[in-house]
């Protein structure tokens, strides 16, 4: 697949090379991780790295998938190294395939003067006990599908396309989201390839993962975090949705289900937070989805543009390294609560401030947080709302911008 330089991810992987830290790439399946691993082997040869040093291991090709312990992957990575002469350079694709694999990456860092990369497709590759064996020695880079600024680089250089008419070409991206594979795909295939890239996250990912048996259960409840992404719910609303199906189901299950997707990088919990109270409040979480094409996909046309919007902000806040979450100010809800380092803003989301009710109800919030913190209303306008302290931007701006300020 034709694929562009991703900047954001590369630029951390090669301060790292030939330094101690493992560098762990996470991120959900078809997202590009692949592609960097190969992007890497590309950058090692360019700084000399003899190619017979550089192994890529990939545990989903026919060469290596019946690895499935750290027994077996100790035999291979000897085999592979024995007639090697100086530093090897190991690169693991989609590791979490193979049990207790820490074993094997420990025995490396002892064994083999080595650099060593891992792709997998669960962000809690490192919350096992075995993961003690390499706690304080890895660097983790979670990789997101295209934003809408990769979107665009992929038109210019992989189509050679005009992008100048940035309002046409976000609302393909707005329709279709920015998983890279479907970049190629004609427009009429664009949803049944999602609705592919869907079923195998679904099965090898969480299904076969889990070794869960009702599929169709799990199907309904990623159905109802579909539907209602960017909106506050608990495991008892999916009950209750369940139950009005003749069905019924444990809240603990549900809680599992909504795990086992979060760790295969699919879904991505907000967690609300008491502005003023500054402690996090354990129920009514908001989820929101890795790519907002999934919604699309499987649901047809858009129905609140709102809450697209909302989606594609905050992938695009932890893509930038922000920890956020949902705020809560009396009655009043801030859309995201948004942390890195020292920084620290507020951002409230809304399609259009079409008019003063609206108006008021995006910046009322905002306007009762009584700290120095920059707050932001962000929405699809052209002109400039921001007063009383507060300021405005068009998102488009704000996706295509290094910064939000």
């Amino acid at each position: 697949m034709k694929m562009i330089k991703r900047e954001l991810y590369l630029s951390q992987i090669e301060r790292l090379i030939d330094k101690e830290p493992i560098k762990i790439i996470t991120g959900v399946r078809r997202s590009g991780k692949t592609y960097l691993l190969k992007s890497i082997r590309e950058e090692l040869k360019s700084r000399g790295v003899d190619e017979e040093n550089i192994f890529l291991i990939s545990f989903e090709s026919m060469r290596y998938n019946r690895i499935e312990d750290f027994r077996q992957l100790d035999e291979c990575i000897m085999n592979l190294t024995e007639n090697a002469r100086g530093k090897v350079y190991l690169l693991f694709d989609e590791i979490q395939n193979v049990k207790n694999w820490e074993r094997s990456i420990n025995a490396c860092r002892v064994d083999l003067d080595c650099d060593i990369y891992i792709t997998g497709s669960n962000s809690e590759l490192l919350s096992g006990e075995m993961a003690t064996l390499i706690s304080g020695r890895y660097y983790q880079i979670n990789v997101y599908p295209f934003s809408f600024a990769e979107f665009l680089q992929y038109k210019r250089e992989m189509e050679n396309k005009d992008t100048s008419d940035l309002d046409k070409l976000f609302s393909e991206y707005v329709e279709y989201g920015g998983m890279p594979p479907i970049q190629q795909v004609a427009e009429q295939d664009k949803y049944s390839y999602l609705a592919d890239i869907y079923d195998t996250i679904l099965l090898n990912d969480i299904v076969t993962r889990h070794n869960i048996r009702n599929t169709d259960m799990l199907n309904r409840i990623l159905d109802y975090v579909i539907m209602n992404f960017g909106k506050k719910f608990s495991a008892g609303n999916i009950a209750k949705y369940v139950k009005h199906e003749g069905r019924k189901l444990a809240k603990d299950t549900i809680l599992d289900y909504l795990l086992y997707s979060k760790n295969a990088c699919f879904i991505h919990k907000a967690p609300r937070e008491d502005i003023k109270g500054k402690k996090v409040l354990e129920h009514n979480e908001k989820y929101f989805l890795v790519d907002h094409g999934f919604y699309q996909a499987r649901f047809g046309e858009i129905e609140n543009m709102g809450s697209i919007l909302e989606n594609i902000v905050y992938i695009e806040l932890l893509r930038r390294g922000y920890d956020v979450k949902v705020g809560m100010i009396g009655k009043n809800e801030i859309d995201f609560v948004c942390r890195k380092d020292k920084e620290k803003i507020y951002i409230q989301v809304t399609y259009q401030l079409e008019n003063d009710e609206t108006k008021d109800r995006e910046f009322s919030g905002l306007e009762k947080i009584n700290d120095n913190f920059d707050k932001y209303v962000l929405s699809m306008d052209k002109l400039d709302f921001s007063g009383n302290g507060l300021k405005h931007r068009n998102i488009i701006d704000f996706l295509i911008s290094e910064y939000i300020h």
